[in-house]
């Protein structure tokens, strides 16, 4: 589902599960994942008048009931409208003719499913279907580069696992877990689960953690030792892993 995404765009649905599950909610919400894109794209919240986000991820919180926190292994659902959303940003991206799918076109999305909470919050904050759609017509946001080794992706979550005192990922047990959870709202608990087993190696201070699968199909994800900071995610071939 997710192959098309830029890194933003799916780390907006990675914080979209993570503040579902800060919230103890049944499952990901339009406002838990316009949470997640003020939380990740400050380009995108400077291109369109987003600036005052505080005050907008004040009024979505306002919103929500605060329960008991999810735990980190269950696997949160997307709500129907969520669905509609993420079919409604590959729709855009076409209609665009972008051969990615990004922030922008999630944000077109939300706003495309106007009777849900975070796009009427968009909407009374000003923002319009049409007029953000024509200025990345004429306009486009510049593409990401691809996903790749060491493409210096910041992907830090409050679902991680705790870390020593000093930061550092200690050990391939916690690479692997690291993984699996960045992975998970990616592209699904069953996925996921099909990699097994997995492998971490570590070079130059870095964790390679990636799948079993066959090659074309096997997860990927490079993580600094130091500071557990995601330097890469993804799917494909890995040069030295299989």
């Amino acid at each position: 589902m997710f192959e098309r995404y830029t890194e933003r765009a799916r780390r907006v649905i990675f914080f979209a599960c993570v503040e579902a599950k800060n919230f103890g909610s049944s499952g990901i919400g339009t406002e838990h994942l316009l949470l997640g894109l003020l939380r990740e794209d400050k380009n995108v919240v400077a291109r369109f008048q987003l600036e005052d986000s505080q005050s907008i991820q004040e009024e979505l919180k306002k919103r929500m009931v605060l329960k008991e926190k999810v735990l980190d292994s269950v696997d949160l659902p997307l709500s129907t409208e969520c669905k509609h959303i993420i079919a409604y940003a590959a729709d855009e991206a076409e209609r665009l003719r972008h051969n990615h799918i990004g922030t922008e076109h999630l944000l077109l999305g939300i706003l495309r499913e106007e009777k849900c909470v975070a796009a009427q919050i968009l909407q009374q904050r000003g923002l319009n279907l049409w007029i953000i759609r024509a200025e990345l017509a004429t306009s486009p946001t510049p593409v990401e580069p691809p996903t790749g080794p060491f493409t210096s992706v910041i992907f830090r979550g409050a679902d991680m696992p705790p870390l020593p005192e000093s930061g550092i990922v200690p050990d391939a047990d916690t690479a692997k877990r690291i993984a699996q959870i960045i992975w998970t709202p990616l592209y699904g608990s069953q996925t996921v689960a099909s990699q097994g087993p997995l492998n971490a190696d570590l070079r130059n201070n870095v964790w390679t953690v990636s799948g079993s699968s066959a090659s074309e199909n096997a997860l990927f994800a490079f993580i600094l030792k130091t500071d557990g900071r995601i330097l890469s995610v993804g799917r494909g071939t890995v040069k030295g892993t299989h």
